[in-house]
């Protein structure tokens, strides 16, 4: 796979997750405004949700670069 090719596939995959992403957002909103005591859950799973989405990412930027992060 080209670097370009990369590139593109790659910002078609963000794409997709801040749809995703708005969407989760909106009917989750709607269902706190419906049901207050769900606030703490949605939000944990929200929380949870990203961070696997933000590892996979992570992962597969990793998987196609050759940058060398140093801690």
């Amino acid at each position: 796979m080209s670097k370009i090719e990369f590139i593109f596939k790659f910002v078609r995959d963000i794409f997709w997750m801040a749809i995703v992403d708005g969407v989760v957002a909106i009917v989750a909103g709607i269902l706190v405004v419906l049901y207050p005591d769900l606030l703490g859950i949605l939000v944990g799973m929200a929380l949870i949700l990203m961070g696997i989405a933000s590892l996979a990412f992570a992962c597969k930027i990793r998987k196609f670069t050759k940058l060398e992060i140093e801690i």
